[in-house]
């Protein structure tokens, strides 16, 4: 039974993880970006230069489609657990 919810649980947040990764990836970009540049904060983001808009954009539709291509085989995969 528990293994059951557990599978369902993680089914669950598969499918909001393309949702959730929204605030990861801009997060991950502030940082990586803080790295290079001493003082790039996320107002820099948010009111800086679109580029950087755009980049962000981009890496959400790849994350998209990494999650489409894999969305049925991890599908399938969880639903095997909770049998």
């Amino acid at each position: 039974m528990f293994i059951a919810q557990f599978g369902q649980l993680l089914i669950l947040l598969w499918k909001l993880s393309s949702v959730f990764v929204i605030p990861l990836i801009m997060m991950g970009y502030v940082a990586v970006m803080n790295s290079y540049d001493g003082n790039f904060t996320f107002a820099h983001l948010d009111q800086g230069k679109n580029i950087h808009k755009w980049l962000v954009f981009a890496i959400y539709l790849v994350y998209i489609l990494f999650w489409k291509r894999c969305n049925k085989p991890v599908t399938s995969y969880l639903k095997k657990l909770e049998y």
